[in-house]
C-alpha cells in the first residue's frame, strides 16, 4: 500500500510529464502539439492547478527553460 507521500509525489510527477508533453514547441510557441488548440490546452491547465494545490505551480519543464537555451 502507498502512503499519503508516495501518492502525492506520484501526482507530481504524473503532472510535470503531462505539462512537459503539452508544453509548446519552438516552432509554434501558442500551440499544444498532442492536443492541436492554443496553449494553455485543458490538460495543462489541470495540471497547473494540481501543482498550485500542492505547491509546486511555478515549474516549467527543464528543456524548455530560457536559461537553458541560447
Amino acid at each position: 500500500m502507498w502512503s499519503l507521500a508516495q501518492v502525492r509525489n506520484r501526482l507530481i510527477l504524473s503532472a510535470r510529464v503531462i505539462i512537459t508533453d503539452h508544453w509548446p514547441r519552438p516552432g509554434r510557441r501558442d500551440w499544444c502539439p498532442i492536443c492541436h488548440c492554443p496553449w494553455m490546452c485543458e490538460p495543462t491547465v489541470v495540471a497547473y492547478a494540481y501543482l498550485r494545490l500542492v505547491g509546486q505551480h511555478m515549474w516549467i519543464p527543464p528543456h524548455f527553460r530560457t536559461s537553458d537555451n541560447p
